[in-house]
């Protein structure tokens, strides 16, 4: 019973699990990210559908796979009318905001259905296609979080689903090529750590106001990127484990169930938004393809879902995102 939990989804744009410290790496500390973790359940085999920002926000939200849900590359338009995990819980009472790091989410792409409010001030010609190297097709992953502050403290004691999305992990980096030389690490992890200072304080600040106790807090990513292995550098091209292993962490609001801190079974993004309805009580359309891990992460490795087939159709000149 009770009144069902504020969910906050934070989805850090190009971030490979196999980078955070939670996950085991030690060639930088993320502290503040590991934080979302202490209390949560942090699921160690997540893969993306498909390794581009569009697509795989696109089956995040529907449940569905790319060739389901036709948009599989970046630019394409969500079909009008697919029920997302934002419309659903619209259809629950809850207050719905979106504010987002980068114009391939631009909400002319459709995938502000069910957003009452849908933060996406970027510049662009009408008609003309994304590019990812423009300044201001990209918004500082502070100021995205500043908004999403301002929002949630604005509808205090409601029922919100707040989605935040930072690109700041995303090529060409803002950060100066002298941060990362200054302490011997890439500009990658460089700017990892910016985005983990970023976060804390961000959630710091819902510590502070009450949030962060009561709210299903779920932190993932849409895709890795591949630094140099099997000769990529970016994302979008090949389908190897630098660019699909996703890192998915849940914060557990105060009070409910105890769920194990680890949970290792395979999972796809597109089992996230059952996740959340299922913990929600709600139920989760026929049109979702993914499952909910609740019940599989509760009974450890018996039963549990199944690895989520993940593909891509790009040929490598068009790989930008």
């Amino acid at each position: 019973g009770g009144e069902p939990p504020p969910v906050i989804l934070i989805s850090i744009d190009t971030l490979r699990a196999d980078h955070l410290s939670s996950y085991g790496y030690g060639k930088i500390r993320t502290p503040h990210l590991d934080l979302f973790g202490r209390g949560g359940t942090l699921f160690a085999r997540v893969d993306a559908q498909i390794p581009l920002t569009l697509p795989s926000h696109t089956s995040l939200f529907t449940s569905t796979f790319p060739f389901q849900n036709g948009v599989e590359e970046n630019g394409e338009r969500v079909p009008p009318g697919v029920v997302t995990l934002a419309s659903v819980l619209k259809s629950h009472g809850y207050k719905t905001a979106a504010f987002l790091g980068s114009d391939f989410l631009d909400k002319r792409y459709g995938l502000d259905q069910g957003f009452d409010v849908y933060d996406s001030p970027f510049e662009h010609e009408a008609g003309a296609p994304p590019h990812p190297y423009a300044a201001s097709l990209r918004r500082d992953g502070a100021l995205v979080l500043r908004a999403a502050r301002q929002w949630l403290d604005s509808n205090h004691g409601q029922r919100v689903f707040a989605f935040v999305h930072l690109y700041d992990l995303h090529t060409p980096y803002t950060l100066p090529v002298e941060a990362a030389r200054a302490h011997g690490i890439s500009r990658y992890d460089a700017q990892l750590e910016y985005i983990d200072q970023v976060l804390g304080r961000f959630q710091q600040a819902l510590e502070e106001s009450g949030w962060w106790q009561k709210s299903l807090v779920v932190l993932l990513s849409d895709h890795g990127e591949g630094l140099g292995e099997h000769r990529e550098s970016d994302h979008g091209f090949f389908i190897y484990e630098s660019t699909l292993w996703v890192p998915l962490i849940l914060h557990w609001p105060a009070g409910g169930t105890s769920y194990p801190a680890v949970a290792p079974l395979p999972a796809g993004l597109i089992d996230v938004a059952p996740t959340i309805l299922d913990f929600l009580r709600l139920s989760a359309p026929r049109s979702f393809a993914g499952a909910s891990l609740l019940g599989s992460i509760k009974a450890g490795e018996a039963g549990g879902p199944r690895a989520a087939p993940a593909g891509c159709i790009f040929p490598a000149a068009v790989a930008l995102t």
